[in-house]
């Protein structure tokens, strides 16, 4: 059953290969060759400015500030949305974080209260001192 079909894949295959050369040859267009020349357009008169070209300019210029307070409106409404889906996503553990309600004092510190308290001291002295020395 594939023998005819193989044969008729080999007479096309064949036919496409012999016809191709053909087809090259007959063209007679030397690709090397000077350029033809264009024939030169006659100029045609332009038409003057109407009126209705400005009011046309200011129709494209409020169209276009039209089209970016939309884009404007669309952002804000897809960042709303965005984060309105982020925070209903979030567990309620790391919610009660966000919101605040733990104190600042309550949470991890780089150094104490004393520590602070001490060296706003040595600041305001320091402080003092120049104003002093004047």
């Amino acid at each position: 059953m594939m023998r005819p079909m193989r044969r008729l894949a080999l007479l096309f295959t064949v036919l496409a290969v012999a016809l191709t050369p053909a087809a090259a040859g007959a063209q007679t267009n030397d690709p090397f060759g000077p350029l033809p020349q264009a024939a030169s357009p006659t100029p045609t008169p332009t038409p003057t400015p109407t009126p209705s070209a400005q009011a046309q300019q200011d129709t494209d210029r409020r169209l276009l500030f039209g089209i970016g307070a939309a884009l404007l409106v669309l952002f804000v409404v897809i960042g709303r949305v965005i984060l309105r889906d982020a925070r209903d996503h979030l567990p309620e553990s790391e919610r009660a974080a966000l919101s605040g309600g733990q104190l600042r004092e309550e949470g991890p510190h780089r150094h104490g209260k004393k520590t602070k308290a001490k060296a706003r001291a040595k600041t305001k002295a320091q402080r003092a001192a120049r104003r002093h020395n004047r």
